[in-house]
């Protein structure tokens, strides 16, 4: 039976992803899950994702939504995020690293940031 955990994060390091020339992404761990299942646990995180432009658009052409084109991006990983936690009594590192980025060239947000998406993988090693 899945059994959820408490889970206490100890310690928090922010990822940085540079996308192609233009655009800084910093990433962070804001909140973990964790449930006991059989002998193992299963973690899942949640991330928050800022962006940054280096270089400023030649245009803006409106805000972020949801019939927004969205590209692929290039990127390089700069630093990887990662978390260390406490789940039942023991210590987790628990990294987050970016599979692909998407940006909407042209848009932004309300505050000025570059439309950007990431998708990430979780993975985890117990101290």
């Amino acid at each position: 039976m899945v059994t959820p955990l408490d889970v206490e994060i100890l310690d928090s390091q922010p990822g940085l992803i540079e996308v192609e020339d233009y655009v800084t992404i910093r990433y962070r761990i804001v909140g973990v899950k964790a449930a006991r299942v059989g002998e193992g646990y299963e973690i899942t995180a949640l991330i928050d994702v800022g962006a940054r432009f280096s270089k400023q658009p030649q245009q803006v052409v409106g805000l972020c939504g949801d019939n927004v084109p969205y590209r692929p991006a290039s990127f390089k990983l700069v630093e990887l995020a990662h978390a260390v936690v406490r789940v039942d009594g023991r210590v987790f590192d628990v990294y987050i690293e970016p599979m692909a980025v998407m940006i909407a060239d042209g848009f932004i947000t309300a505050t000025g940031e570059p439309c950007v998406a990431i998708h990430t993988a979780i993975g985890w090693i117990t101290k």
